[in-house]
């Protein structure tokens, strides 16, 4: 996100950068450990964080991130791969 500063207080800065939202997968994480008793602490939050960001493995026994295309989507919303050609010669 980019402010203008002239707009916009440093509170709200602070705001938005707090309430930021989780997302499914990570809900989904943390209703999963609590029903099996583990119980809400910063460190199951940490965890749910990872769990978007594709570093651990969800609920669903899977490590991935969120913000990859979807099935046969392509990469045009991400950017085209570079071709990369190395010449040792």
């Amino acid at each position: 996100m980019i402010y203008n500063m002239s707009e916009v207080s440093l509170t709200e800065l602070i705001e938005d950068i707090i309430t930021e939202k989780l997302c499914q997968r990570g809900y989904n994480y943390i209703s999963k450990r609590k029903r099996e008793g583990e119980d809400h602490n910063p460190f199951l939050m940490a965890r749910a964080v990872k769990v978007c960001k594709g570093q651990i493995k969800g609920s669903d026994g899977k490590k991935k991130k969120d913000f990859r295309p979807k099935k046969g989507k392509s990469r045009s919303a991400q950017g085209a791969k570079p071709d990369i050609v190395k010449n040792d010669g």
